[in-house]
């Protein structure tokens, strides 16, 4: 499904940020948005096990209850390392649909308005936050919010996603997605 959208901005500068205030003069087209899954978010050569195996005879020699401070710097150091991955430039400007889970970051009067999305519950609050091409800004869409209330459960998010690498309170992100549209997921 396409749809055309024509506009009044007097700047190319704002293609990139459609919404009702700032539409280009030009008909720009949309694509119906494609749904992928978490690991379309990694790159196609991106290959943790290498790091792991790079690592191996240090990990080897630490036991899994060892909380000295050589272990400590030593599984930082490999989480830094982890953590860095690579997102897949091949994504960047589509149309997507992505299922995840909300950690909250901005809200007005109770309805969230930007989050990190995330592919597991918990993720950055409850547990460490996941690498950077696992994690996705969201803006929101003006009026499709989600109430702080019922922000537990999961959620498809649509929109036009972006490569930005974007440091928060909870969390680095690899990805944006603006004016984003919002959904309960059901399988």
């Amino acid at each position: 499904m396409m749809v055309l959208v024509s506009g009044c901005s007097d700047t190319d500068d704002n293609k990139d940020n459609l919404n009702e205030n700032s539409l280009t003069k030009e008909e720009v087209e949309f694509e119906a948005p494609t749904e992928i899954k978490w690991d379309d978010l990694v790159a196609e050569d991106y290959q943790p096990e290498k790091i792991i195996a790079k690592y191996q005879k240090q990990i080897d020699k630490y036991d899994a209850e060892d909380y000295s401070p050589e272990a400590e710097a030593f599984y930082n150091k490999i989480n830094a390392e982890l953590n860095n991955a690579p997102v897949n430039e091949t994504i960047h400007n589509q149309q997507i649909k992505l299922p995840g889970f909300i950690a909250p970051l901005t809200q007005d009067n109770g309805v969230i308005t930007e989050f990190l999305l995330v592919p597991y519950f918990g993720a950055c609050i409850h547990v460490p936050p996941p690498p950077i091409n696992q994690t996705v800004l969201i803006k929101v869409a003006k009026n499709n919010g989600i109430k702080i209330d019922d922000s537990f459960g999961a959620f498809w998010i649509s929109g036009q996603i972006r490569i930005d690498n974007k440091k928060t309170d909870i969390g680095e992100a690899g990805y944006r997605i603006e004016n984003a549209v919002i959904e309960v997921y059901d399988e």
